[in-house]
């Protein structure tokens, strides 16, 4: 399983230990998919297809799972690779429709990057006392529609202990701009959740930000760096710009 989905499992896990979360994350894994669910947050509740010959299967345990849980909508992911214009159009007949790709991505030198660095621009570490300007920043800088920072305050404190997982807030001095995630198990590392807040994107906040975050994980001999973006989106261009490759194709359905 690729590493971006052990860390939302991670992720859920915490969660999960929430008690105002009990009864609405789920979390399901069999050798053929991944199934997991958060009623109240819609970018959780997806299943990844391991084996797109059994589709049918994988299909039929989705809707049975997210509608046993009363939620409407889910997604689901297929390697591009590992799969045919059969599996495309079984999905389309049964109420899927093709939404996106997502670009999985690799370092392929695992080796220092020399790109000049702003002496202005840092990665802060979240603590417990700026956790809640960390979540402010993050549901900003990613557009999100939940006003009320509380619930996810809590969740994104449940992270804070974790030494897999290290949240950031990007900073030009003392400006805030930006968000930045690092999840790494033992010399493997996702980075995850990079984002800048709208009123400074453009700027280069988020290339910094993504050559900062490589440097530190091959200072510590990384084994593996990944990544992944929307296809065609500026994220997966500036990957591209900082010299990461793609190695995999995710088609992401949705019903």
């Amino acid at each position: 399983m690729d590493l971006f989905f052990e860390y939302d499992v991670e992720r859920l896990r915490r969660y999960a230990g929430v008690a105002e979360n009990t009864g609405k994350i789920s979390i399901e894994s069999y050798p053929t998919h991944l199934l997991l669910s958060f009623t109240e947050v819609g970018y959780f509740n997806y299943c990844v297809c391991h084996e797109p010959v059994e589709i049918a299967d994988v299909v039929g345990q989705a809707n049975v799972f997210y509608a046993s849980r009363s939620i409407h909508h889910h997604k689901l992911l297929l390697d591009e690779a590992r799969s045919d214009e059969t599996q495309h159009r079984f999905l389309l007949e049964n109420g899927y429709r093709l939404k996106e790709k997502l670009m999985a991505v690799e370092d392929p030198t695992l080796q220092y990057r020399p790109q000049p660095i702003p002496e202005s621009l840092h990665l802060e570490r979240v603590q417990a006392a700026t956790l809640p300007d960390f979540t402010e920043d993050y549901l900003a800088a990613f557009e999100s529609e939940q006003k009320n920072t509380a619930p996810v305050v809590i969740n994104f404190g449940q992270l804070l202990d974790n030494e897999n997982i290290a949240l950031f807030r990007v900073r030009d001095q003392a400006e805030p701009v930006g968000i930045a995630v690092l999840y790494g198990i033992e010399s493997d590392f996702f980075l995850a959740g990079g984002a800048i807040l709208p009123a400074f994107r453009n700027r280069g906040y988020h290339t910094t930000a993504l050559v900062t975050r490589l440097n530190w994980a091959n200072a510590q001999n990384a084994r593996r760096i990944i990544s992944w973006a929307y296809d065609g989106g500026a994220s997966y261009r500036n990957m591209l710009k900082v010299g990461l490759t793609p190695y995999k194709c995710y088609r992401l359905y949705e019903r």
